[in-house]
């Protein structure tokens, strides 16, 4: 019997079309799925044709509906039929009459390219003169390319480019995979790099050389763009849960480091938005969970209740109810809590503008020169970071290391003084900050001999602070599997600086960087990519910087929208306009998001969507879900984290805003502290960014943020 595949390029258009048009199409594919060859062929409603003369005669259309024509690879050998795309009838001849799709024989997978493109490109007249400058891929041998997997057509192809941009401005029309290997050779990297990172993981994957003919093996080992389909509820998932089946798809380097039968320890995953760190990080958890000894138990955490609730849901897509149960999926600090509380009941919370109350009242009580912000800092960096327990520890020469405010022997002691009572006082009152609680849950698990968790998994790793991480490392025991870190810090919003080596968390040896966006377009991610202009990025969990241009994507489309207006209603105007565009495009609702930098920003953005029609409503990421499709969802930056949708509007990007100058330690103060807080805010425009995969409207009133790019 016929087998179906569905190819991920089918995803962004059926989130175009309506109701009916997608019940018609779930149709069609069961009829794949119960018929045989020759019913299929032959079925009225199915109307399967093949292209008079395309390019490639396995590719075949059919009838979804009156207005949309679905396409399918029917190769000759094997039944496994390969739904490649869906386009408007009146589009879809055209497009498929230039495919044309072939087996890459060092990969083992089936790629597509636009033939016809190419080919006029081959025929295109030569300049009369040959171009002064270096040839992109000059350093690479005919021989290397051809051992990476590339044919004698794209190589042809490829000794023509002088530019990377020429290169990303051909990917609709390159061979898939061929274009992941040129793109990494493109940006330096080695022949021996691009065959252990990108062709060694995707010829893993099947195992065997793959025929030039055997169009149905190289559909099956192609796991990192198709899914096989067996039932109609596999279908609806692939097709038509938002997302939901790609949101924990692997690609292959994704995969063995998911699947990898043992880390001798502690191991780390980073890389840029849209990489694939949270899909591997649910993975492990699935391959953990699938080997627990007797009585064991994985941990998943994650900074926020709303990353939480994000994995939550990811996870019951892997994982049956039985294993589910073998999982806790909380915040850091809801561990934290938990443990405390089981030895202490009738501990309470404190908030951190009250712990900012206490030290000014204990400062002012004494006498002290220093604000109580610059206290704060103190304690949160200096003493709580470094876990600093004694007036000795504090006197260390190193122990400030880092801080640009000098300080006295005595000067120290005052400040140690201070610190000491405020958290006296805390005690008294059984009332704990959230670091305070990480302290006495560190301490706790500390001193237990059977610790909580088998295995513990952390997604946005980034943004924990040391006492955070201190709690997580106590709550497993040291081994093989213990940590599985997963972040990356261009994305840290937050003032956290974390050392891993001091931790105790040695990752040496078991760092690994995924460096393809599978989710952002190039022209968001690049024009994104110079919000951090000038900013180093350091190494998850390490204070080396982090080797340049790590993260590229492997999509195109339009580039940013950037729209200045002279004052607030014209912007708001300008936005709902925007989004207005945007549903008119098809992109639904719940796949628009519009962010703004404070809460009575959004809350009067809302206001003027409503009030122009436009189905919009607060999003807030601590109450909510995602899985409403039909209302804009309006949330601050803070709130948009960790989340992704096809159209985002960024608003109010104004130089009053980014910076937010009351959230940033004065330079008089601490220059260090100054810094890492515009570093702070300048990520959380990034990150805002970010979250686009299609299209992204940027906008402002009045004097545009300086972290913007330059136009």
């Amino acid at each position: 019997m016929p087998q179906l595949a569905i190819d991920s390029a089918c995803l962004p258009q059926y989130e175009k079309l309506d109701r009916a048009t997608r019940d018609r199409l779930l149709a069609a594919t069961r009829k794949f799925r119960e018929l045989s060859l020759r019913a299929l062929f032959a079925h009225p409603d199915l109307r399967i044709r093949p292209l008079t003369g395309g390019q490639d005669p396995r590719i075949h259309t059919f009838r979804v509906s009156d207005s949309w024509t679905g396409i399918m690879l029917a190769p000759e050998s094997g039944e496994t039929f390969l739904l490649i795309h869906l386009l408007p009838r009146e589009s879809a001849e055209e497009w498929a009459g230039g495919q044309r799709h072939d087996v890459n024989t060092v990969m083992g997978t089936l790629e597509r390219r636009d033939a016809t493109a190419l080919d006029r490109h081959a025929k295109a007249p030569e300049p009369p003169e040959p171009a002064a400058d270096p040839h992109l891929f000059d350093r690479v041998s005919d021989a290397a390319l051809r051992q990476l997997g590339i044919d004698a057509e794209i190589i042809a192809f490829c000794r023509t480019l002088t530019e990377r941009a020429e290169l990303t401005g051909w990917a609709p029309a390159v061979p898939q995979d061929q274009y992941d290997v040129l793109l990494h050779l493109a940006d330096g990297d080695s022949p021996d790099r691009v065959m252990r990172e990108v062709v060694q993981p995707r010829r893993a994957v099947g195992g065997g050389d793959v025929g030039p003919d055997d169009y149905d093996r190289a559909i099956r080992n192609t796991r990192h763009r198709v899914v096989m389909v067996n039932d109609d509820e596999e279908v609806e998932d692939v097709l038509g849960r938002e997302f939901d089946a790609w949101r924990v798809f692997l690609h292959p380097k994704q995969r063995d480091l998911a699947y990898r039968p043992h880390f001798n320890g502690p191991a780390a995953v980073s890389g840029g938005p849209g990489t694939g760190k949270t899909v591997v990080a649910l993975h492990r958890v699935k391959h953990l969970t699938e080997r627990l000894p007797l009585d064991g138990r994985v941990l998943l955490t994650s900074f926020t209740n709303a990353l939480v609730r994000a994995l939550q849901r990811d996870l019951a897509l892997l994982l049956d109810a039985e294993l589910l149960t073998d999982v806790d999926v909380v915040t850091a600090d809801k561990l934290a809590l938990d443990v405390v509380r089981d030895e202490h009941p009738e501990l309470g919370f404190r908030s951190d503008n009250d712990v900012l109350g206490m030290f000014a009242n204990v400062a002012r009580k004494h006498g002290l020169p220093w604000p109580a912000d610059f206290l704060v800092q103190e304690y949160r960096h200096v003493i709580m970071a470094k876990g600093i327990a004694t007036v000795d520890g504090y006197l260390d020469p190193d122990a400030r290391q880092g801080r640009s405010t000098p300080l006295s022997v005595e000067q120290r002691r005052d400040v140690w003084h201070v610190v000491a009572e405020t958290r006296a006082w805390m005690r008294r009152t059984r009332r704990l900050p959230t670091l305070e609680l990480h302290a006495e849950a560190a301490r706790i698990l500390a001193q237990r001999t059977e610790k909580p968790y088998t295995n513990v998994v952390v997604d946005e790793a980034q943004d924990l602070h040391p006492a955070q991480w201190r709690t997580l490392r106590a709550a497993v025991p040291p081994g093989p599997d213990d940590l599985f870190i997963a972040g990356d810090n261009r994305q840290r919003i937050y003032d956290s600086s974390v050392s891993f080596a001091q931790l105790g968390i040695r990752i040496v040896g078991r760092s690994f960087p995924l460096r393809v966006n599978y989710r952002t377009t190039t022209e968001i991610l690049t024009w994104a990519g110079e919000i951090l202009r000038d900013q180093p990025v350091t190494e998850l969990g390490e204070s080396a910087p982090e080797p340049p241009g790590l993260t590229r994507s492997l999509l195109t489309g339009r580039p940013p929208v950037l729209h200045g207006a002279a004052d607030r209603g014209s912007e708001l105007a300008a936005l709902a306009a925007q989004v207005r565009s945007w549903l008119d495009d098809g992109i639904a609702p719940g796949d628009i998001c519009v962010t703004t930098r404070t809460r009575r920003l959004r809350e009067d953005t809302v206001a003027h969507l409503r009030a122009v029609g436009l189905p919009a409503a607060v999003f807030n990421p601590q109450e909510h879900t995602v899985d409403d499709t039909e209302i804009v969802r309006v949330t601050t930056m803070h709130g948009v984290k960790g989340l992704e949708f096809r159209a985002v509007a960024v608003t109010g990007v104004t130089k009053d805003a980014l910076p937010q100058l009351d959230r940033v330690a004065s330079a008089a103060l601490d220059e260090g502290q100054h810094a890492a807080d515009l570093a702070a805010q300048r990520n959380l425009l990034y990150v805002a960014c970010t979250r686009a995969r299609e299209a992204l409207f940027v906008s402002w009133h009045g004097e545009p943020s300086p972290f913007l790019p330059a136009a």
